[in-house]
């Protein structure tokens, strides 16, 4: 991956006024240029940089080079200014506009092979490097002039060979403009780098560099494609109880004293929102301790009631309608732990558990609470739902540490 270095470039030194017209970069952006660095660097995309040249005369003398050597090249960019690279070795890949590009789309787009395209550049000018070309000159007249002429050289060696008295006028009274303009526009193939197949592979991702990176940067997605699945041996160590009865419910719920705070997570099927039915629920603990249950039980009701214990959950509002529609209630005080995620990071676009947990634990929890209508199980221990059974130590241990992020903002949240 090629990048401008800081500072001018020769095309600055040939045109002081070289894309002069552009705003200076916003201090926002110039903060992330270390970041794109060190991120192409943990993925072992190999970077390249060099003073006085811009990121086009390096990818255009890398890839002259491999040409060379006979490889097929494949410039990635949106740049227009690169079709003067394209050959039947060379093509372009637009990943914006997913379309590849090569001689046949050049000549589509400029009227002309590649090699002509910095000579109809040259006199049309391109205002997005400030390149200036010759006033008056726009695209079509410049490809009728390259077309019939074949460069801007041999075009002002028969200007009087031009039929339109204004356009003759125009080249002849900037003429070296025009050739200024050209030079401009052309990508140096000859910049201070050697190509080197071996030392330019792709090596795999830097995990203990990039994973780091990505999480302070907020990329989740990415995250989720790097990080495993299985949950760390510590969390897999977490205890988890089954409240088979009401007894064991009472018995559990006992131990539970005034000024605690219990985790609480709903599994739900068979339906979203106020058709959402509950397919068991888990309640965790500091201390790395959860309790599931099939039924609702009249003390696991009156714990959701109990005003002297906190209720914490990660995203409220399904939980609460599940549990209405089972005739139970939950009584402050409580806490949602996505809605201060969201108050953390308001920037990020998914605060889901899963993302959560992804930040908080370093691995991927790989599961969810609700369960798709078509795959809904009978109960919370079907034995036909993998999901299910699965559910409450991913759900229970996740919570429990993500808790402790937020535990600090709970007593003060409720407080308030």
């Amino acid at each position: 991956m090629a990048f401008d270095e800081k500072g001018p470039t020769l095309r600055h030194q040939a045109f002081q006024d070289y894309k002069a017209q552009r705003p200076p970069m916003p201090e926002g952006m110039q903060a992330q240029i270390p970041y794109v660095h060190q991120v192409v660097e943990a993925l072992g995309i190999p970077g390249l940089r060099a003073s006085g040249y811009e990121a086009d005369d390096l990818i255009g003398t890398l890839a002259h080079q491999a040409e060379q050597a006979g490889y097929n090249v494949v410039i990635v960019t949106g740049d227009k200014d690169m079709f003067q690279l394209l050959s039947p070795s060379v093509r372009i890949y637009d990943p914006v506009k997913d379309k590849w590009s090569g001689e046949a789309e050049c000549r589509e787009r400029f009227g002309v092979e590649p090699a002509r395209v910095v000579e109809v550049m040259g006199l049309m000018g391109d205002s997005t490097d400030n390149i200036p070309g010759v006033k008056g000159i726009g695209e079509k007249t410049a490809i009728n002039l390259i077309t019939q002429f074949g460069t801007i050289e041999n075009l002002l060696t028969h200007i009087d060979d031009v039929t339109a008295p204004k356009i003759r006028s125009l080249l002849t009274e900037q003429a070296e403009q025009a050739r200024l303009s050209r030079r401009l526009a052309t990508i140096d193939r000859a910049a201070p780098i050697q190509f080197d197949a071996g030392a330019f592979a792709v090596t795999p991702p830097q995990a203990d560099r990039l994973v780091p990176l990505l999480r302070e940067l907020g990329f989740s997605t990415l995250l989720k494609t790097i990080q495993p699945v299985e949950a760390p041996a510590d969390a897999v160590s977490f205890a988890t109880e089954t409240l088979a009865n009401e007894a064991d419910a009472r018995r559990w719920v006992g131990t539970i004293h005034a000024g605690d705070t219990v985790g609480v997570s709903v599994a739900t099927g068979g339906g979203s929102g106020v058709r959402a039915s509950i397919l068991g629920i888990a309640f965790s603990m500091a201390g790395n301790k959860a309790v599931t249950a099939s039924r609702l039980e009249a003390p696991l009701r009156d714990l959701l009631l109990n005003v002297g214990v906190l209720k914490a959950a990660h995203d409220w509002k399904p939980a609460l309608l599940a549990l209405h529609r089972a005739g139970a209630a939950v009584a402050r005080p409580c806490f949602d732990t996505m809605v201060a995620d969201y108050l953390l990071n308001p920037n990020r676009r998914n605060h889901d558990l899963d993302t959560v947990a992804l930040e908080v634990l370093e691995h991927r929890l790989g599961r969810g609470t609700s369960i798709p209508e078509s795959q809904a199980p009978r109960g919370l221990f079907d034995s036909r739902c993998r999901s299910c059974r699965s559910w409450p130590r991913s759900s229970g241990t996740a919570f429990c540490w993500t808790w402790g992020r937020f535990r600090p903002w709970a007593r003060s949240w409720n407080a308030s």
